[in-house]
Parts: C-alpha cells; structure tokens; sequence
C-alpha cells in the first residue's frame, strides 16, 4: 500500500515545522528547492529562496519560541493548501500570542522539495495580538 501525496506533502510541511521550533535554518531551507519561487502574500512580494533567509530571521528575533504547527491540509496535485496555527511570545518575554496563517507550497514529485512557495498572515491582527499581549503582560 502506497502512501498518499496527502500525507507526504503533510508530512513534510510538518517536518518544517519542527525544524522551525528547533531555529535550525539550514534545515528548513534544505526543504526548498535552489530555483524556488517564494511569493509573500501579505507584502506582495516574489523572490527566490534566498527571500525566506530575513522572514524567518525576523520571526526568530520577534518570536524566540516561534511555534508553527499544521493545523489542516488539502492536496491538489503537487500543492498543498495548509492552515498554520502559530504560538510566541513577542521579545520572549510577557504573555504568548496565537495566531493563524495560510501557505501553499508546490512540491517537485521526484525531490520533494518545495519549488513554489506562497503564504499569507494578517499582519496587522498580529500586530494587535502582540500589542495586547505587551499591554498585559
């Protein structure tokens, strides 16, 4: 019995995920292909994978316990449509924030690595969400 594309592509994107709880970089990136298209929804920006090197940085630095995790998936093709939920607590100290964002990723069938990556967060409810947290804690 094979296993679906459904539960590879989550696998992965779960992969990723821990990778990221770990601040282990290298290893995300290692997920995405040299020639990746990286579209930044929320900026409405396109760049190549070197485009994810200053998000994530950035995230890192804002979030030290930056925690995403699949909280649902569908698979069209070689896509994959993820619902993140995300947890961290802004400068790493005070109360913690929760908030979702959404991502697609293509995956190349024979690497499976990521050849087009597209996510979108709201930024300014994340914003508030940080403000109040600052507020309260």
């Amino acid at each position: 019995m094979s296993i679906s594309k459904h539960a590879v592509y989550t696998g992965k994107m779960n992969e990723i995920c821990a990778a990221v709880a770990a601040r282990d970089l290298d290893t995300v990136l290692e997920y995405f292909d040299d020639e990746c298209v990286v579209v930044n929804g929320a900026g409405g920006t396109v760049g190549d994978k070197s485009a994810l090197v200053p998000g994530f940085q950035e995230m890192f630095a804002t979030f030290p316990d930056w925690t995403p995790r699949v909280a649902a998936s569908f698979v069209e093709g070689d896509t994959i449509g993820v619902l993140f939920e995300v947890t961290g607590t802004p400068g790493g100290e005070g109360a913690g924030v929760t908030w979702i964002g959404t991502g697609y990723s293509t995956f190349d069938p024979e690497t499976l690595k990521i050849v087009r990556d597209v996510y979108f967060m709201d930024e300014a409810a994340l914003e508030q969400k940080i403000s109040d947290a600052s507020a309260i804690g």
